[in-house]
Parts: structure tokens; sequence; C-alpha cells
């Protein structure tokens, strides 16, 4: 078999980094050469389309296993570990912020889409019928051509697109249409509220304070809606975000604890090394390395197509 390093990428590291916790939409295309195992969590709502090899990942302590023609799906702030078992493993990616989504017309009734599935669900979009799955890529090829420019994923083809892929994942993971008035608005807003405003003071009586709802009430229909208990929810935003400003920049623990919204340090290090395993500088460590040991070559998006698609056949070869 041909070899282009250890590490194939169509993006740069820090700046693929920085757009799953920044950008609407952001499309990468990838291919791994070592198992690279890596944990780590984001903002945005993920999935995966595997070209080439099997993956396995571990999300909320579930094992998932995904392989060619097969798509999975990761949500956002959702902690992961994975490690690819057969390489080479081509794969595109496609992150998507949940915020953004839900103000899209249609979309926002089929938001459990962009969610972690139990198992037997996420198996449905294991081993794709090749038509169907190239039918898929060829959207998401698209997305990446309308996004690439400002990575903002504004625009009507842009919805048109996002909204095609989601009716096809809807129906083969055979999920109903929502009615986004009431109980599921309501909570949809309080889910927006914490995604935006994790950083302030933030619990179920602030909750509901602003929205006019018993916080018994914001706590059951939360948990039944979305599958997440309130609380842990503000958490796991809180400790996505805290990821992302140590990805993104230097700062001390104590200005990190106060930037994601924690009065208290030692409840912040306890809610990360929960969270991810670790204290918040060996992930900063981890990550160094991660990125040291990868053997990364980039590939950026404005290489000519023509470029992109010789060395993808050449790490087939």
């Amino acid at each position: 078999m041909g070899r282009i390093e250890h590490y194939l990428n169509a993006y740069e590291e820090d700046a693929h980094n920085v757009a799953l916790n920044n950008q609407n939409v952001y499309v990468s295309y990838s291919g791994d050469y070592k198992a690279n195992p890596i944990f780590h969590v984001h903002n945005s709502c993920e999935l995966l389309f595997f070209e080439e090899g099997e993956g396995l990942y571990k999300i909320k302590n579930v094992d998932y296993e995904v392989g060619k023609n097969s798509i999975l799906i990761i949500g956002g702030a959702d902690p992961h570990f994975r490690k690819f078992t057969r390489t080479p493993c081509i794969r595109y990616g496609l992150t998507v912020m949940p915020s953004f989504l839900q103000n899209l017309p249609i979309i926002n009734s089929y938001m459990q889409v962009y969610q972690t599935h139990p198992v037997k669900e996420a198996q449905k979009l294991q081993n794709l019928e090749l038509s169907d799955f190239q039918r898929i890529i060829q959207i998401i090829r698209l997305l990446r051509e309308e996004t690439r420019e400002n990575g903002e994923g504004r625009g009507d083809m842009v919805y048109a697109l996002l909204l095609e892929l989601t009716i096809i994942l809807k129906r083969y993971l055979n999920l109903e249409k929502k009615d986004i008035s009431g109980t599921y608005k309501a909570m949809s807003d309080i889910k927006n509220y914490i995604d935006l405003h994790y950083a302030e003071e933030l619990n179920l009586t602030v909750l509901s304070r602003n929205f006019y709802i018993q916080p018994n009430t914001i706590s059951k229909n939360f948990k039944k809606i979305f599958g997440k208990n309130v609380v842990n929810y503000i958490n796991s935003v809180r400790i996505a975000n805290a990821v992302r400003i140590l990805e993104e920049s230097h700062v001390s623990i104590t200005e990190l604890s106060g930037a994601v919204g924690y009065s208290s340090m030692n409840t912040f290090l306890r809610q990360f090394r929960d969270i991810m395993g670790i204290s918040p500088l060996q992930y900063k460590k981890q990550m160094e390395q991660y990125k040291t040991d990868s053997g990364t070559m980039y590939t950026m998006w404005k290489d000519s197509e023509e470029k992109r698609e010789y060395l993808f056949r050449k790490a087939r070869i």
C-alpha cells in the first residue's frame, strides 16, 4: 500500500479544533494510518461518514463500532473516545452547532437526529447500500463547497442540503417529527439558553425564574425530551467549553474555571475529572502529545481538487 506519512488531513489541526466549537457548519476530510486514540469533547454535533476502515468509539461509556459505508452521530457536548481498528481510515466529518440547526425551519422538528443514539438505533446507519451512502456523501461534498469560505453555513443552499440530509437520516433512524410547540419548544429554548449562557450563574432556580416554569417541571421535561439531566447538561456544556479554551489558549486553572461559570475551582476540577477522566493540565499535555505523535501532513481545502483526489487515490493503493 502506498503511504502518505501516518496521517492525511484536509484541514490544519489547530484550525480544525477551533472550527469544532465555533463554526455553524464545518466539513473535514481525513485519513489515518494509525490507531490514533483520543478522548475529546466539543460543543458541536459531529457526524462521521466512513468511506474506508473501521473505528471504535466510546460515547458516554457505551461502545459504538463503525465501518465502511457507515455513519456515526455524536451529540454536542458528549465526551467521546475513539481509536481506529482498521486502517487506512478515510472519512468525512460534518460538525453542526445545535443552536444553529434549531433556528432552521423543519429541521428544528427533527433535532433528535442530531444526538447520540442508543446502539440499537445507531446500527441502522451501519453498512448502508453503496448507492445510498454515495448520495449522502454527495450532499456532504456540496456542503463543504458552500461553507468553506466563511464557515458560517448561511444561505438557502446550505439550508436545502442540511434539510435533505436530515430527512434521509430521520428515515433511516425511523424518527417521528416533533411538535415544536408547547413543552418541546420550552425545553429547546432552555437548552439554547444553557448553550449561550454557560459562563453565567446557571441552575434550576435561575432557569425557573427566566422561563417562568417550576424547577421540578424543567427537570422532568428536559430529561424526557433530551435524555439528559439538566444539571448534568449544564456541567457537560461548561466542560466542553473548558476543553475548547484549553485547546485555543494558555490560561490558568483559576481563570479557566471562572470563564466557564464555576465560582469554585474545586467544583470545576471535580466536574472536569468526572467528565474527561483526567485533570485540565493532563488533558492539555495529552492533546499536545497527540498532535506531536500524529505525524500530520496538512492538505488545505485551498489545494486543487485534482491534487486532493490524487492523494486519496494514492492512499488506497
